[in-house]
């Protein structure tokens, strides 16, 4: 940072009902004054959430003009209150009120942005749809406003793995962490007292809360409210990646969407096709907070990357582009896709087999680090589904915009799911997942009958080569992404009419196909000295014997708070399901948060299980070796 800039740390803004949340100013010297960007999330502006990416973004942004502020969310880091639980509906009314704050400042001239990665994108969302009078512009990276549909509870399947192994237990460590910012007067203390005594675990509302009940209704943002402009970014192998695209389309005011071929990355160190993601953030917050005419708001609306063996981006005015048609590929009793229906005929049946969903791997965005040296083919998911194939392509087909199957089917027992994926198959008979989608039958309570129904797939952008082939599977479960159902059935297919619907994209004319016009990328600028290192494993292993799979990752990763600090954080995880016994699946993690400092150490362990009818977590905290702080919550889940 230039010694020239200005740092305010834990600066206390006070909310409407007398809360102060804590935030970090950084701001260029001066009297004039200047813009301001938010940042507004729940990773500890003084840990790993501030110290790394937002701080490297914020010292960049200062440098341009700009003031920038941090800030932790209500009883988290260094704010006072408790946590309201993950996506509170008081999340927008706190970032309205500090946005309010930040214009009403000497140092700010009354423009004010917003911006985040993932949560803190969220809440970027979720504040703009409260339309503060000082909001001019926002860019959510990697966020939704719909954190059920979009993540939880994908087409009303139990939540898995992010939600009960690996985001969802992480996050019950850190919300119990000390604050980092340890004042001399002793606020810290009192804070994290607070903390201790009145945070619940958020693992509890994603055990207990299945169904779209009030709890969920309450956090879906109506993002149709939002006036200010908004600059979204997402990837296509990430979390959001439906719900990027599919939050664009319904957002009014001035926008625009960049997707990329990432997880949870920045645009500008994603490891395939890296785009000027840090150079657009400054064109649109230069436009909208500083009113400079640059014509960012007059190109195309659109750049995607169209993922495949050849990638390429494209710019385009809308999405999904108007020029994109639907074809019907249809699943024949022989296991191939076809153009025509099949006759009347034998139906085919499929046994539900939990374990299927485990080589999804590039999908899971906790995995960045091993991407895209790690391998893609799904085959051996491939293997215990019931697959359609068409034959090899004679020209490229692009797909560009939502899938959507149609099936016509019957489950011999309920609850059960079914889960489509397209992929492409190489002639070496390797296969790339391309989308998926899911759906939840039903209950036991009730009845099986046969019906049709439509499965909306995930959102893409791929292109299939010549001697590619297309393929449809289908099955009952995508373990670990989502929580297997728990007894055995068997799923009966009638051909027929059954399709799948793809958006086919044609090649633009010449005159029109053109890519992005990007600035430079700025992946030196996110790179920050506070980033100690990590390290990752990931490691999937089949019982033979028993006919299970089980998955142990584990994940380090450290951070330099200041000269005295640093924080270690090591996070193991792992999921198992046996085929002849999926009512005995379970998610389990640990957590373990070291915190360095030069007076003494602080260790927190948090270790958590999941089963199909219940959770648990239990916290330990040892504070120089002697115990501090311990809790045990358990939490009964409905059965599904």
């Amino acid at each position: 940072m230039s010694l020239s800039m200005i740092m305010q740390r834990n600066v206390l803004v006070p909310m409407r009902d007398g809360v102060a949340l804590a935030a970090d100013v950084l701001r260029p010297p001066g009297p004039q004054p200047v813009p301001a960007i938010l940042n507004f999330g729940p990773y500890h502006k003084d840990g790993r959430g501030g110290r790394l990416s937002v701080d490297s973004v914020h010292r960049h942004f200062a440098a341009l003009g700009y003031a920038c502020v941090s800030a932790d969310l209500r009883g988290l880091g260094n704010s006072a209150g408790c946590s309201p639980g993950a996506f509170a509906p008081g999340e927008a009314q706190d970032g309205h009120d500090l946005v309010e704050w930040i214009a009403s400042q000497p140092w700010c001239d009354g423009q004010v942005g917003m911006w985040g990665v993932s949560y803190p994108g969220i809440t970027a969302l979720s504040t703009a749809a409260t339309n503060p009078p000082h909001l001019r512009a926002v860019i959510p990276i990697h966020a939704s406003a719909d954190l059920h549909r979009g993540v939880a509870s994908l087409g009303g399947t139990g939540s898995g793995f992010w939600m009960r192994a690996d985001w969802g237990p992480r996050m019950a460590a850190y919300n119990l962490m000390p604050p980092l910012w340890q004042d001399g007067a002793g606020r810290w203390a009192k804070v994290w007292a607070e903390h201790l005594e009145g945070n619940i675990p958020w693992l509890e509302a994603f055990s207990t809360h299945p169904g779209f009940d009030d709890f969920w209704r309450s956090r879906v943002v109506d993002i149709t409210r939002i006036t200010c402009p908004t600059f979204q970014i997402g990837g296509w192998r990430d979390l959001y990646a439906d719900c990027t695209p599919r939050d664009f389309c319904a957002i009014t005011a001035p926008k625009k969407l960049l997707m990329g071929a990432w997880k949870h990355e920045f645009p500008d160190t994603g490891r395939e096709a890296p785009a000027a993601g840090l150079w657009e953030m400054q064109r649109w917050f230069e436009r909208w907070l500083k009113g400079v005419h640059n014509g960012i708001d007059e190109e195309p609306a659109v750049s995607v990357y169209v993922q495949g063996r050849v990638g390429f981006w494209r710019a385009e005015p809308d999405w999904p582009p108007v020029r994109v048609t639907s074809r019907a590929a249809y699943l024949l009793p022989d296991g191939s896709l076809g153009n025509a229906p099949a006759e009347a005929g034998p139906s085919s049946s499929y046994r539900y087999d939990p374990t299927v969903g485990m080589y999804s791997l590039a999908w899971d965005p906790w995995t960045t680090a091993l991407d895209p040296a790690l391998p893609r083919d799904h085959s051996a998911d491939d293997a215990r589904s019931l697959c359609f194939t068409g034959p090899p392509l004679q020209e490229p087909m692009e797909l560009v915009g939502v899938p959507e199957a149609v099936l016509d089917l019957c489950a011999s027992a309920l609850p059960l799911h079914v889960v489509v994926k397209l992929s492409a198959v190489a002639p070496n008979g390797s296969s790339t997942l391309i989308t998926t989608g899911w759906l939840h039958l039903g209950d036991a309570v009730e009845r099986p009958t046969r019906r049709e129904v439509r499965i909306a797939l995930r959102a893409t952008a791929y292109q299939l080569q010549p001697g590619e082939r297309l393929r449809v599977a289908l099955s009952c479960a995508d373990f670990p992404r989502v929580w297997p159902t728990p007894i055995a059935a068997e799923l009966q297919l009638f051909h027929g009419n059954t399709r799948v619907l793809l958006p086919v994209c044609p090649t633009p004319a010449a005159d029109d196909a053109h890519a992005p016009d990007w600035g430079p990328l700025q992946s030196a600028v996110l790179g920050s000295p506070n980033d100690l290192g990590g390290a990752q494993t990931w490691d999937i292993q089949r019982d033979l014997m028993n006919d299970a799979v089980r998955l142990a990752a584990t994940r380090t990763e450290r951070v330099r708070v200041d000269g005295q600090t640093e924080l270690q954080i090591d996070h193991a995880y792992g999921a198992a399901v046996a085929a002849a016994r999926p009512d005995l699946a379970r998610m389990q993690s640990t957590t373990t948060v070291r915190l360095n400092q030069g007076a003494g150490t602080t260790e927190l362990s948090c270790r958590t299980l999941a089963t199909t009818h219940e959770a648990s977590v239990d916290v330990a905290i040892h504070v120089d070796g002697q115990p501090f702080w311990q809790r045990r919550w358990q939490f009964k889940g409905p059965a599904q």
